[in-house]
């Protein structure tokens, strides 16, 4: 009876990998994979070594989250008997196992290594399902190692082949790989439109595991951009379906992004009772090392947080020490070993890509040399034929701007002669007011004087007068200046005077006369002296010009009737 449920459920296993190219683990839930491997690890042993080949890539691949040195050792026994048996297909599945366990464990050369073989025997076998899952896993591994512009190349890839496929969950996927890459890039809000689109549609499809991936990425981003209150809405969401699916691994990464939001939010009983569940959980798990390394850092910002600066260096204490120990200087070799590999396959594409262009090149010259010999004597026929149009024309159109530029400098020329004009009248009439100004200040003084003469002593005054006489020989006559000054005024700015008196026809004579001088930028006091008034009839008449103007006391009254 055994033997023949062991037959049975190999026969499934078989048909199942018939259109194994179809499917991954990453179409999965995580505890019917569980399920799957514990009844494969039953029967593998009973099985034929032509047979086997499938049965250890499928080991292999479950083994990729749960134990990814499990992974290495079952692909590599698988790619030993694929390539003994030339299985092509499993031989490229083989070789995508073994490089996603070498990117589980961080070894990016070796993972890239077998990932580009995987590669070139995908594309020539010719399954779009098998080769975007290896474009999809190359992408990931340049995610990894920070080339997120080469990982984004990758991934948008993969969408197109995905798209052509027409499969809703592949497309969901490529979009949450993407939304990924820009958060990665810290474009958050970009990276939501991603993860929304696929979340809209793996939700049709009911798988789990990839919902709760969904929103757990779009609780870290709402985090980023500080949206507190839909961070916790879709992580507590994530949370509520891993609970659900039983997957301890992703509960701990949730569980602790969490825990960084209520810190933020500063509720810090929250937090610290989410970093201790997660701790409980942790200890379960095994390969937990990194889960601990970034507990212990949440843990120390905790206590940061609250003022415990003594428990949050002891936790961060642990975090460095643990730290160098899964990122060991072996490790940083790796890493840097990896960009160098990455800008050498850059650099060897580019020079394939050189040598196709100068093969490409050589053709195009032996088959172009006829023609352009061809259109070489067509075009001296041409050009030969059109040679003395081409004269006519030129000479026609060097006559045509001589004389342009001649009218272009006889308008420039008077049109200088006018400013120069304007300009001199200008300041004719600037100097008039300041005329006008000094003399009535010098008038002014001489009243003043005459108000200061005593007459207790008749000697002493007309000795002052006789000195008052002397200083002041010159006679005044104001009347004369100012209707000359207002006479130039009502030339040079006549149409200054007509705009103001079109737009605002309820100013006075008086009003138009201050606005006038106002305009020329003259004082208060040189105002006051050239209409022989005081200084304060001047203030006034100011405040009453500008709100008769409709201005307010921010709006610059000189500059607004320059604007006129």
């Amino acid at each position: 009876m055994k033997k023949l449920t062991h037959f049975i459920l190999f026969t499934f296993i078989c048909i199942c990998f018939t259109t194994q190219a179809q499917t991954n683990i990453w179409d999965e839930n995580p505890a019917d994979s569980q399920v799957e491997l514990d009844s494969l690890l039953t029967i593998l042993p009973t099985v034929n070594r032509v047979k086997k080949t499938p049965l250890l890539n499928r080991i292999a691949e479950i083994y990729w989250s749960i134990n990814p040195d499990k992974t290495i050792e079952y692909a590599s026994e698988a790619l030993q008997l694929s390539k003994e048996f030339n299985q092509k297909e499993q031989e490229g599945l083989a070789l995508i196992n073994l490089c996603q366990g070498y990117l589980f464990n961080d070894i990016y050369d070796k993972a890239l290594q077998y990932g580009l073989q995987s590669l070139e025997i995908r594309k020539e076998i010719g399954n779009d399902y098998d080769l975007a899952f290896t474009l999809r896993t190359l992408g990931w591994l340049y995610y990894d190692i920070g080339y997120f512009d080469k990982a984004l190349e990758y991934h948008t890839e993969v969408l197109k082949i995905h798209e052509k496929i027409g499969s809703k969950q592949r497309i969901a996927y490529s979009y949450n790989s993407i939304g990924l890459i820009y958060e990665g890039k810290g474009d958050c809000n970009l990276a939501l439109s991603f993860f929304k689109r696929s979340l809209k549609l793996i939700e049709e499809l009911d798988n789990k595991d990839r919902i709760a991936e969904a929103m757990t990425n779009m609780g870290i981003c709402y985090r980023k951009i500080d949206d507190l209150g839909l961070a916790i809405r879709y992580l507590e969401s994530a949370l509520e379906i891993t609970n659900e699916i039983k997957f301890d691994h992703k509960k701990v990464y949730i569980l602790h992004e969490l825990s960084i939001v209520y810190l933020k939010q500063e509720d810090f009983k929250k937090a610290h009772a989410l970093l201790e569940e997660s701790r409980m959980i942790i200890q379960t798990i095994k390969n937990n090392k990194e889960l601990i390394l970034e507990n212990n850092k949440i843990t120390s910002d905790y206590y940061v947080a609250t003022n415990n600066y003594k428990e949050a260096y002891s936790y961060y204490k642990k975090y460095i020490e643990e730290s160098s120990e899964i990122f060991s200087s072996t490790e940083s070799e790796r890493l840097a070993e990896m960009r160098v590999l990455y800008e050498a396959e850059r650099r060897e594409n580019e020079i394939k890509l050189l040598e196709q262009e100068r093969h490409l090149e050589a053709q195009k010259r032996n088959f172009l040399l006829i023609g352009a010999l061809l259109l070489v004597i067509i075009a001296v026929l041409i050009i030969g034929s059109l040679w003395n149009n081409i004269k006519k024309k030129k000479a026609i159109y060097l006559q045509s701007h001589k004389l342009s530029k001649e009218k272009l400098k006889t308008q420039s020329l008077e049109r200088e002669n006018l400013e120069h004009k304007l300009e001199f009248r200008q300041k004719e009439l600037t100097n008039l007011a300041l005329f006008i100004s000094q003399r009535t200040s010098i008038y002014k003084d001489f009243t003043k004087s005459l108000k200061d003469l005593k007459f207790t002593d008749l000697k002493e005054l007309k000795k002052n007068i006789d000195n008052l006489i002397k200083e002041y020989t010159f006679k005044f006559d104001f009347n004369e200046d100012i209707q000359r000054f207002h006479a130039n005024i009502e030339n040079l700015q006549s149409d200054f005077l007509f705009k103001i008196k079109e737009e605002f026809p309820h100013l006075t004579d008086k009003d138009v006369q201050l606005a006038v001088q106002v305009k020329l930028k003259l004082s208060s006091k040189e105002i006051a002296n050239i209409n022989n008034i005081s200084l304060n009839s001047v203030e006034i008449g100011r405040h009453r010009l500008r709100k008769k103007l409709g201005l307010e006391s921010k709006d610059n009254l000189v500059t607004f009737l320059e604007n006129i």
